[in-house]
């Protein structure tokens, strides 16, 4: 198979802890099999991955042993030689927070072993570094042995606010407001000199002289008036709901031979399917897809259908083969529609796609320019600020 240079380059390196930041498309994986592979890695070495992308690893068939993500939390892991992290971000959680709060199961494990086995070798793979704010890439960091002190890192890319919709917590002092660490307005400036003093980097820009773009359409479909409900308690996600009626009808018109759809609700996948399936086949991928590998294949070779995604499972298969994209409704983080525009993406198939957005209310629309501006959607920050944006972030 085919090396392209920045994927030589890491096999020649041989870095005995990395973290590569390479973009979705432009190869990770095969440089990564060799690499868990490399003489001076023989041994006990593991190969961590999401579960929708075990099959894939397997079929390298390297001597590591290949964990889901969940697998990994139940296996007890001895004398580690190496280790691979595929998508590292879900192991990013901040790892030095008050109370120990927000560190998840997968970060606490992955640092426990990295400081019981220092010697281990580890490469970390992830398109996105650096999320929703700092503290990922200072948990990635701590993975590889580069540690900042947490408190200076704290006050370099956060600054404490008060937040008067936020409950009281049982160590707050009697009288004391209810404040929380938000990100500086020009933290992800400040942060790419560390992003690039310790990160492995490489673009499809990088790679590919002429990229084509991805160029998205904007659609407004009108709904029904949203009446809320006077009888029962509902939020902003009632209304939200509301808002992907009669998408199909668009999806439709559109005319494509092959369409990916992508949408955030299980119950408007159903509906979507129902309708869409009407016209030619349909396959769906969610979270109660069983065999997932089979539907992707199956949707990748037919002639013409509609390949329904829900929207945070954009990750391990190509969309390069469909004739567009389109977003009847959009997952609330960054990551996920990130990922799911880089399925649009291949080093030996370049061709510009075409992306839809459907917008059938205010939510859809606050969601994408949320999305948009590199940030988490967040509905509270709302009756924070009517623009729809914190201050600071």
């Amino acid at each position: 198979m085919k090396l392209w240079p920045h994927q030589k380059r890491l096999i020649e390196e041989n870095p005995s802890k990395a973290i590569l930041n390479w973009e979705m498309r432009v190869g990770k994986t095969l440089p990564a099999a060799k690499w868990i592979d490399h003489p001076k890695r023989i041994g006990n070495t593991y190969i961590v991955t999401p579960k929708q992308n075990k099959k894939d690893w397997v079929n390298m068939k390297t001597k590591a042993i290949v964990l889901t993500k969940e697998e990994f939390k139940k296996t007890t892991i001895v004398n580690p030689t190496a280790m691979i992290i595929d998508e590292g971000h879900y192991f990013a959680s901040a790892l030095f927070v008050r109370k120990g709060k927000g560190r998840s199961q997968l970060a606490e494990k992955l640092y426990n072993l990295v400081r019981k086995y220092p010697e281990m070798d580890l490469l970390i793979l992830t398109a996105t570094a650096i999320r929703q704010n700092a503290w990922s890439l200072h948990t990635l960091l701590c993975y590889i042995g580069e540690y900042y002190d947490w408190k200076k890192w704290r006050d370099e890319f956060f600054v404490q606010e008060y937040m008067p919709f936020l409950p009281t917590q049982p160590w707050m002092k009697p009288g004391e407001l209810p404040t929380a660490w938000v990100p500086k307005k020009d933290w992800r400036i400040n942060i790419r000199k560390y992003l690039e003093k310790h990160c492995d980097i490489v673009s499809l820009r990088d790679i590919v002289e002429d990229l084509p773009p991805i160029e998205p359409t904007f659609i407004t479909i009108k709904q029904p008036k949203y009446i809320r409900p006077k009888d029962e308690i509902v939020n902003w996600m009632h209304e939200h709901q509301h808002e992907q009626q009669n998408k199909h009808k668009e999806i439709l018109n559109l005319g494509y031979r092959k369409i990916l759809v992508v949408a955030y609700y299980r119950d408007q996948i159903d509906s979507l399917k129902k309708e869409l399936e009407k016209d030619r086949p349909v396959f769906v991928l969610d979270g109660r897809t069983k065999d997932a590998d089979t539907i992707k294949k199956e949707a990748q070779e037919a002639d013409d259908c509609y390949f329904i995604v829900q929207s945070q499972m954009g990750f391990g298969f190509d969309g390069w083969m469909f004739s567009a994209m389109v977003f009847a409704s959009m997952a609330h983080k960054c990551l996920d529609h990130t990922q799911m525009l880089g399925r649009l993406r291949h080093l030996e198939h370049l061709k510009s796609l075409p992306v839809y957005y459907l917008f059938g209310g205010k939510w859809d629309k606050r969601i994408y320019e949320t999305i948009n501006k590199g940030q988490e959607f967040n509905p509270h920050i709302y009756e924070r600020d009517a623009t729809g944006t914190s201050t600071t972030e």
